[in-house]
């Protein structure tokens, strides 16, 4: 946000509008329902700092940090599908919840959707400062002009929002955490 377009696609949609939209729609779905609480890093266009995301989470002791995201592709615009990124580092604490997490969400969004489903990758990612499960999703390629104006759809937009809402409500459920 902010300073920081983030990936721009083929017509120019810029992935800080596409991703702020998804994060405002699950924070409203949130606003009703009483079993869980949705906070943002940044509910407005601005640039928040990686370490004060997973700081912001740390400090609430939040369930989950989850990071929504658009993806680009350099050298292809023919790339599309949905991947969730967890951190590369099989040793951390939080590992196996990040990639059931990871798991979960990625096999409701591509069938929701009906998008590619190019898997969970491991990267060295910010979301490793995280001290709960953390995930960082990839919604869709700005660099594929036909999922390009996928995103940019509000419609699509809030179907990406209720399925990881739904989802984060799911694994919610199967570990037993609540709203507290």
């Amino acid at each position: 946000g902010g300073w920081d377009p983030g990936a721009v696609g083929f017509y120019g949609t810029q992935e800080k509008d596409i991703t702020l939209n998804i994060a405002r729609f699950i924070r409203l779905l949130g606003l009703y329902d009483d079993e869980i609480s949705i906070v943002l890093t940044r509910s407005e266009d601005v640039y928040v700092p990686h370490r004060e995301r997973t700081g912001l989470a740390n400090s609430l002791k939040a369930d989950l940090f989850v990071s929504i995201h658009a993806n680009a592709h350099p050298r292809s615009s023919a790339t599309n599908g949905i991947e969730v990124l967890v951190h590369d580092d099989t040793g951390l604490r939080t590992y196996p919840q990040n990639r059931d997490l990871a798991l979960l969400l990625q096999k409701r969004l591509t069938r929701t959707l009906n998008a590619t489903d190019r898997g969970i990758k491991h990267q060295t990612l910010f979301i490793r400062w995280a001290e709960m499960p953390a995930v960082l999703i990839e919604t869709g390629f700005l660099t594929n002009p036909t999922e390009e104006l996928k995103l940019r759809s509000l419609g699509y937009q809030w179907t990406v929002a209720e399925t990881i809402f739904s989802t984060i409500k799911e694994y919610l459920h199967s570990t037993n955490k609540r709203k507290r």
